[in-house]
């Protein structure tokens, strides 16, 4: 039972991952990145962060990169949904949520230096 469940869990987040492959513009999510100023706070190519609280964004999954950006624009947060932090909200408020998705494809795109560790080891 828990392979059923671990496995329909696992096609449902690829098959969101490809449609939100499918759906953004990287080279739009640049021009979005770049017109934005991310790389003050989150550091040139994204992942050497100003400030050892802000995190390294380069190469995390785009979506959990388009869902983090969801929830700063969440204009009703609670402690389970929305990120409380003016200067993200603020830098999201402009964008929709296309704009998000590309934004997110880009970043996801570019190489960091995250990983997942082998829980075996």
């Amino acid at each position: 039972m828990k392979k059923i469940v671990l496995l329909a869990a696992t096609a449902l987040a690829l098959a969101q991952m490809f449609q939100l492959a499918n759906a953004a513009d990287i080279k739009k999510g640049e021009e979005l990145v770049n017109k934005g100023g991310c790389i003050a706070c989150h550091g040139a190519g994204l992942d050497k962060p100003i400030a050892p609280n802000y995190p390294k964004l380069a190469g995390q999954y785009q979506s959990y990169l388009f869902h983090a950006l969801q929830q700063y624009q969440a204009k009703h947060q609670t402690p389970l949904y929305g990120r409380n932090n003016a200067i993200m909200s603020g830098m999201v408020a402009q964008y929709n949520t296309q704009d998000l998705q590309d934004i997110a494809a880009y970043i996801a795109s570019l190489k960091g230096d995250l990983y997942i560790r082998d829980e075996m080891h």
